[in-house]
This record gives C-alpha cells, sequence and structure tokens, in this order.
C-alpha cells in the first residue's frame, strides 16, 4: 500500500463515519419526530422511562437502518473524499507526479467493496438475531398489547392454517386456537380447536387446554363434512413459535431474514407466494452490485482535470445516483404479480441499465 493508497483512505474512512453519523441520525430524528407520542403515551411514561424505550428502539433498528443506506452512504462518502481533494488542488498536485485519476479513484472503489461486506454480515448475521426486536412497533416495545392472528402457515404440517382470537407475545400464549389442517388439493382433512395455547420453550410444542382434533370425511368435503374422528389433544408440534408469530405481523418481516431462512420457507408457499421470494433474494443478492454501481455512477464527476464549482459536480453525481437509487427501489418494492415477467428479472433491471451508464462514466474520465 503506497502512500497515496493510506492518505485517501484514511479520508474516506473518516468522511465514511460522518456521513453514516449524519444520513442514519437524519433517519432517525426524522422517525422520532412524526413518533415520539408513541413512547410517551405509555402507564409509565417518564423521562428516563421514555429516553430508554428511545434507546432500546433506535439502538436495534440502526442496524436496519445501515442495511438500507450503506450505498448511498458510500457514495456521500466518496464524494466527500474527492470534493476536499478537488478543491484544495491536490488532484492536480497527484496528476503533476504522474500519477492517473484512476489511480485515485481505485482505494476508493476497493473500500467500498469492503463496506459491502459490512453490509453482508449486517444483514445476514446481525439483523436476523435481532428480527423480533425490528418488528417492534413504537408504542409496544414490550410486546404486551395483544392481537388476533389468522390463517398463518404452518410448515411444520404440511398446509396446515393456524388461527387464534388472541395473542400475546410476552406471555407466549394463544386464545380460542383454530388449526385447519389441508391436503396437497387445499380441502380440509383435520381441524383442530382449543380454548387456550401455551407454548412449551423445552419441548418445542404448543400445550392446548381443553384441545380436540377432528377428523374429517374423505372426498368431496361439498357432499358431506361427517366427522370420522374426535379425539382430546394435549399439545400441538408447530413451526410457528412466538417469535416467528409475533415477528410476522410486521409488514417487512421478511426482510428481516437471511437468505438462508428465505430458501428455508421458499418452499412452503404457493407459486405466487414463490415468486416474491425469488425476488426478494435476488434483490438481496444484486444490493452489492448496485451499491458499487451507485459508486462508479457518482465518483466520476469528481475525477476531473478541471476546476468547476463543487455545487456543479455534486449536482450531477447527486442527480445520477438519485436515478441509479430510485430505480433499484421501484424495481425491488412494485408488484410483481399482475406482470407475466420472471420473478428474478425485476432485482436486476437496475444493474442492466446503470452498470452501462457506469462503464461509460469511468471510460470518460480525462486523465
Amino acid at each position: 500500500m503506497k502512500t497515496l493508497d493510506r492518505y485517501i483512505l484514511r479520508s474516506f474512512v473518516v468522511n465514511y463515519i460522518f456521513a453514516m453519523t449524519i444520513l442514519i441520525g437524519l433517519y432517525v430524528v426524522l422517525d422520532l419526530f412524526v413518533n415520539l407520542d408513541e413512547f410517551t403515551n405509555q402507564p409509565t411514561s417518564g423521562v428516563l422511562q421514555t429516553i430508554e424505550r428511545i434507546v432500546d428502539f433506535y439502538g436495534h433498528n440502526l442496524f436496519m437502518y445501515f442495511a438500507q443506506l450503506s450505498g448511498v452512504i458510500s457514495v456521500v462518502a466518496a464524494c466527500f473524499t474527492l470534493g476536499r481533494l478537488h478543491s484544495s488542488n491536490e488532484l492536480t498536485a497527484i496528476l503533476s507526479a504522474g500519477a492517473s485519476l484512476y489511480r485515485v479513484a481505485t482505494p476508493i472503489l476497493l473500500a467500498g467493496l469492503a463496506m459491502n461486506c459490512l453490509w453482508f454480515v449486517d444483514q445476514e448475521y446481525i439483523i436476523p438475531n435481532i428480527a423480533q426486536k425490528l418488528a417492534r412497533n413504537h408504542g409496544d416495545l414490550e410486546g404486551t398489547k395483544t392481537f388476533p392472528v389468522f390463517f398463518l402457515p404452518d410448515r411444520a404440517n404440511g398446509n396446515a392454517l393456524l388461527s387464534a382470537a388472541r395473542f400475546n407475545p410476552t406471555a407466549m400464549q394463544m386464545r380460542s386456537v383454530v388449526v385447519l389442517k389441508r391436503d396437497e388439493n387445499n380441502r380440509m382433512t383435520e381441524v383442530i380447536q382449543a380454548d387456550q395455547a401455551r407454548w412449551d420453550p423445552e419441548r418445542g410444542t404448543w400445550h392446548l387446554e381443553n384441545g380436540f382434533a377432528t377428523t374429517l370425511a374423505a372426498g368431496d368435503i361439498s357432499e358431506d363434512l361427517a366427522a370420522l374422528g374426535h379425539r382430546r389433544i394435549e399439545d400441538y408440534k408447530s413451526s410457528l413459535t412466538p417469535r416467528e408469530m409475533a415477528l410476522q405481523q410486521s409488514a417487512q418481516w421478511t426482510q428481516y431474514l437471511s437468505l438462508k431462512e428465505l430458501n428455508k420457507l421458499q418452499s412452503y408457499f404457493s407459486a405466487a407466494g414463490v415468486a416474491e421470494f425469488v425476488r426478494m433474494k435476488h434483490a438481496r443478492l444484486t444490493t452489492v452490485f448496485m451499491n458499487m454501481t451507485l459508486l462508479c455512477v457518482g465518483i466520476p464527476f469528481f475525477l476531473n482535470r478541471e476546476r468547476p464549482p463543487l455545487i456543479v459536480l455534486g449536482g450531477k453525481a447527486l442527480l445520477a445516483g438519485g436515478l441509479c437509487y430510485a430505480a433499484m427501489f421501484l424495481c425491488n418494492t412494485v408488484e410483481i404479480t399482475t406482470f407475466n415477467i420472471d420473478p428474478a428479472l425485476p432485482p436486476w433491471l437496475p444493474f442492466i441499465v446503470f452498470a452501462p451508464l457506469a462503464v461509460i462514466l469511468l471510460e470518460g474520465i480525462k486523465t
């Protein structure tokens, strides 16, 4: 590693920490401004208790915010680094010494790739381990509120669906439980009912109170639903743990799962569900490529032998990077079930469009 590399890397790391603090801090401030009343409107809402709730909530969500903003943070850090070199005439000195502008960009690109490794560790290892904390809402950090659950797919029992009138995540209990077991043709084969179910963590089962299992007649259920068997049942083994049930109450719960968990879930859903899982997995894979594409689209504007105003360079970089980020966001969130396309294609479309643009911009650097 040359002196120039160490100098640029040190500047990039400092600017990266600076940009991460500003962007994530802005994210937290805006979210707190909108949801502050939910932290304060609690039975014990003293100043210390409110501060503890805020620290607890955002302390865990910082990892999610970093995963969402990592690509933008790298671009901002790179632009700050090159902008300072540009404004202090250090790029002129580097060119006078016979070094290429590509030589200046190389340590920044390598540093951006290293920061993608941090994103991977965060997304695949840290976030899945704190997923239940991330799925909490602002007004119920302790998980004391109960809520109904309807037709959650139970993967341990084939095609079964679980519902409950009330579920308490903290007490790990359900009331008025109904489980509908179905065959491969989605016809009911058995119904399990219980007044209450309590999770047994040692055995990994739900202990049922006043639980009964009713086996239904085989064949066309439209003709006859006569019960062939009605027996008492005390335990129900299920893949739906209290943690997973609480997690699925979040609209974005699949974003908290690792690729390994997404692969495991994919086999339990219908064709439409599988298509969504395929898209999510490819979106996860393309994030690394798109973060580097963002970086390659943004930095060429600052690698300039001339000295245009920094605000002009920043505006061009912001426009190009903004278009790239917007395309990535839209392709990863738009509904694909209404379009007859391969679900793996939308996550790759921004890369297919903007990667050639990045190559053109880098190739156009006059060094």
